[in-house]
């Protein structure tokens, strides 16, 4: 296997808590599924379990409070259930491009917005964080958004919001 699959699959190990315990469980028999030499497999299971956790939850806790930053809104209106929200998202989703915060923010978003077990005024603040950080994060030029919420007071109050990129100039209605 190349260094860059090896890469690969340790940062899958970091990052999925199931494979994680499925291969401390069945080391040999994951290595193979995924590739891995008997030696590359040997030098992984030799890492004890609790360091290798405990550097995944490591970066679990940064990409949490780095989405923290970006969703103020959501994590207010959130509040203690936003951890357990967020856990749940990261399980299955690992973010690839450059800029790794602002994607785990914005499918994170999403991933409030599907889940029908979130409270509606959550998945309002998340859909309108989402289209904020779209809109000035990845230049889009409309957006348009319809809301049950008013999501900085939390009142019901059914309204719409856009945002506009004309030229250089933005408008935010």
């Amino acid at each position: 296997m190349s260094l860059l699959d090896v890469q690969n699959f340790t940062a899958r190990i970091y990052t999925d808590e199931a494979l994680r315990r499925e291969f401390f469980l069945a080391p040999e028999r994951i290595g193979k599924e995924n590739n891995l030499t008997d030696r590359e497999t040997a030098e992984l299971a030799a890492v004890y379990p609790e360091e290798l956790n405990l550097f995944a939850e490591s970066l679990v806790w940064k990409r949490l409070r780095e989405v923290e930053k970006l969703l103020p809104l959501t994590l207010r209106h959130s509040g203690e259930n936003f951890e357990n929200y967020f856990r749940n998202f990261s399980q299955n989703f690992n973010p690839q491009s450059v800029k790794k915060h602002l994607e785990d923010a914005i499918h994170f978003c999403n991933y409030l917005q599907i889940s029908e077990s979130i409270a509606e005024l959550v998945r309002n603040a998340a859909k309108f964080e989402q289209s904020k950080l779209e809109f000035w994060a990845l230049n889009k030029r409309l957006i348009v958004r319809f809301f049950d919420f008013d999501v900085e007071t939390g009142k019901v109050k059914k309204h719409f919001k856009i945002w506009l990129r004309f030229g250089k100039k933005r408008f935010v209605f």
